[in-house]
């Protein structure tokens, strides 16, 4: 239950970032290809969508648009209660990852660089985690993932962010780019 949090929490982080960085534009497209903003208004592919027309002309004014990440949703899926504010459902970032082993770390260059256990936790990085979800994904205790975060986050190769008690970390477009 705890990774299951962990996901839906990194998720909504990522998609807080997104929005603030980039704007709605770039949030909505990257939920789905078949969602889009243009001119403040969230505009819906309606070819691809089971949905009835009027979901296409309904105004939300005042009434929000909830976002809520799913694990078992396989594209975005609009959902329509006049009693309640229109929500959209999404495929949740990092859901893939519940049943996934970490992966091998085949880029010699970058093994080179950073030694075997960085390297494998820079390429597990692709979404946040924190030092307890990468512990347990790699099997290695948290204080060693510990001490290999700290010297990555020196590097400027990963940033973190708190929420509560959760620190979770993220790569940096410097950590993206030696993982290309």
């Amino acid at each position: 239950m705890a990774r299951v949090q962990s996901i839906m929490e990194a998720d909504l982080a990522h998609q807080a970032r997104v929005l603030a960085e980039q704007g709605a534009g770039a949030l909505f497209a990257g939920l789905d290809r078949r969602l889009g903003w243009e001119d403040g208004q969230l505009l819906l592919s309606t070819d691809d969508f089971m949905i009835q027309a009027p979901w296409t002309d309904m105004s939300i004014a005042g009434r929000g648009l909830v976002l809520l990440p799913s694990l078992f949703a396989r594209g975005a899926q609009p959902l329509i209660d006049p009693t309640r504010p229109p929500t959209i459902i999404y495929p949740a970032r990092g859901s893939a990852t519940l049943s996934a082993e970490p992966p091998p770390v085949t880029d010699d260059a970058l093994v080179r660089l950073l030694g075997r256990p960085r390297a494998r936790l820079l390429l597990l990085l692709a979404d946040p985690a924190s030092t307890t979800e990468l512990a347990h994904r790699l099997d290695v205790t948290p204080g060693a993932v510990s001490q290999h975060l700290a010297v990555l986050y020196d590097a400027g190769l990963l940033s973190r962010t708190r929420n509560g008690r959760v620190v979770r970390y993220a790569r940096t477009a410097l950590g993206n780019a030696l993982c290309r």
